[in-house]
C-alpha cells in the first residue's frame, strides 16, 4: 500500500483526533469506567497519585490512525480542574463578601456588645476572604499572600481551618481526590515525535493490509503529551456535603434589629403597665 500521508519520520507533531481502542481496555480505579487510561489525583496537583494505561489509537479527521503506547504518557487536564476550583472560590468569595457587608451594617447600631461581636465576625470573614483569594491565585499560578508560591502554600495550610460554612466548599475541592479517565470516543490532542514502526503484537484496530503504523513517541522532554482528556470525575461526596453541585448558597446571618425608644416614654409605659397589673390583681 502506497503511503501518501503528509507526515514524515521524526516530525514533532500535534495530532488532534478521537481515541480508539487497540484491543485492550481498563477499568478506572474510582468509578469503574471503561477506558484506555486512568489516574487518581488530589486537587489541582500536577502529578497523579496512581495510574494505569494501555496502548490506544488516535484517529484524525481523515481516518489516519496513530498508535500511542502506554509508557511515558503525560495526561494534561489541569486547566479543567483549575476552572472548577476557581468557579467554586468565586462563588464562596461572593457569599463571604455579602456577609461582610451585612455585618458592617449591623456593627453600626445596637448594644455595644453586639456591635463588638459583629466587628469580630467581620474581621474573621475578612480573613476567610483572603484565604479564598489565595486559593484562587494558587490555582491560577499567581501569588496573593506569602510573597512566593511556597509562602502562599504555607499561609493557606495555616489558615485553612478558618473556612467552614463559609469557604468550606473551596477547601474541599482544593484537596479532593478525583480521577481522570480517557475513554474510547474522547477527543484529544497528542504531542510527540512521529515514528514509522512495525505493528506490535497483540495490538488491534490498525490496518489489515499493513504490518507497520505511525506511532507517536516521546518528545525530547521524555513524554508523550495528551491534551484535552475525556472525563475528570471527582469522587462523589457523601450525602449532606455542601458541595453537591455548587450553588447551595447562601447561609444568611441572623438579622439584628434595634429600635430607638425615648427614655421618658419608656418609663411612662412601664409605670402604666405596673398600675394596670395592680388593679387586675386587687379584683
Amino acid at each position: 500500500m502506497l503511503d501518501t500521508s503528509p507526515f514524515h519520520e521524526g516530525d514533532v507533531a500535534r495530532i488532534r483526533g478521537v481515541v480508539r481502542s487497540a484491543g485492550q481496555t481498563l477499568q478506572s480505579r474510582l468509578n469503574g469506567t471503561s477506558c484506555v487510561y486512568w489516574d487518581v489525583r488530589v486537587g489541582v496537583g500536577a502529578e497523579p497519585e496512581e495510574s494505569d494505561a494501555c496502548a490506544f489509537w488516535v484517529e484524525d479527521h481523515e481516518g489516519q490512525r496513530f498508535l500511542v503506547q502506554p509508557e511515558r504518557l503525560q495526561i494534561d487536564m489541569r486547566a479543567e480542574r483549575v476552572e472548577e476550583l476557581v468557579q467554586t472560590a468565586d462563588a464562596d468569595i461572593a457569599e463571604v463578601s455579602a456577609a461582610i457587608r451585612q455585618l458592617k451594617e449591623q456593627a453600626k447600631r445596637g448594644p455595644a456588645a453586639q456591635q463588638a461581636e459583629a466587628q469580630r465576625e467581620r474581621r474573621r470573614l475578612a480573613k476567610v476572604a483572603t484565604l479564598l483569594c489565595a486559593i484562587r491565585a494558587e490555582a491560577r499560578g499567581n501569588v496573593h499572600v506569602g510573597g512566593n508560591p511556597a509562602g502562599q502554600q504555607r499561609w493557606i495550610a495555616k489558615n485553612a481551618h478558618l473556612a467552614g460554612e463559609y469557604g468550606g466548599r473551596t477547601i474541599e475541592r482544593r484537596v479532593a481526590r478525583f480521577e481522570v479517565a480517557l475513554s474510547e470516543g474522547d477527543t484529544v490532542e497528542v504531542e510527540g515525535v512521529l515514528r514509522r514502526q512495525p505493528l506490535p503484537g497483540g495490538v488491534g484496530g490498525g490496518y489489515r493490509d499493513r504490518t507497520d503504523c505511525w506511532a507517536i513517541t516521546p518528545r525530547p522532554t521524555g513524554k508523550v503529551r495528551v491534551l484535552g482528556v475525556g472525563n475528570a470525575r471527582p469522587i462523589r461526596h457523601a450525602a449532606g456535603s455542601h458541595d453537591a453541585g455548587l450553588p447551595a448558597l447562601p447561609r444568611r446571618l441572623p438579622s439584628l434589629t434595634f429600635v430607638n425608644v425615648d427614655p421618658v416614654l419608656l418609663i411612662t409605659v412601664v409605670i402604666a403597665a405596673v398600675a394596670l397589673a395592680t388593679v387586675f390583681a386587687s379584683r
